[in-house]
């Protein structure tokens, strides 16, 4: 598991994000959740999600008013399938920012925030995204 604590000063944002999880970190995610004030309903189904140990599962969860945001991606089968899980929770992390600063959804700002979230994202990610990184293989052309 891999987790990273992330600042963006220009928007006064705190993410905390947890990479390749097992169900092992169940009750350290639910603390986070709950810190963060999730309510009941989210708790229970963010609980079935991550204690299961499926695979290519994720989960975001962000409070406005604090200006933090949870992002939580589940060990996965590939690295296509980290890939897919990792966009689909970064779209929620992304929607969550921007409904809360106000930006226009198909703006430049949602781009630059972005594009700022992910140079920070990627060098704890990259291993994740190559199968052959993934296994310690070889590149394989």
């Amino acid at each position: 598991m891999i987790r990273q604590l992330i600042y963006l000063p220009k928007y006064q944002w705190h993410i905390t994000a947890y990479y390749s999880v097992s169900c092992y970190w169940t009750e350290e995610i639910m603390e986070e959740l709950y810190r963060l004030g999730a309510g009941e309903d989210v708790l229970e189904s963010a609980y079935r999600n991550i204690a299961s140990c499926t695979l290519d599962t994720g989960l975001c969860f962000s409070n406005g008013a604090m200006r933090e945001s949870l992002l939580v991606i589940a060990k996965t089968s590939s690295a296509a399938e980290f890939f897919n899980s990792f966009e689909h929770e970064y779209q929620h992390l992304k929607g969550h920012i921007s409904t809360t600063l106000g930006f226009e959804p198909n703006g430049e700002e949602v781009a630059y925030m972005s594009g700022e979230l992910a140079r920070e994202i990627f060098p704890k990610i990259r291993h994740l995204l190559c199968d052959c990184c993934r296994h310690k293989r070889p590149h394989l052309l």
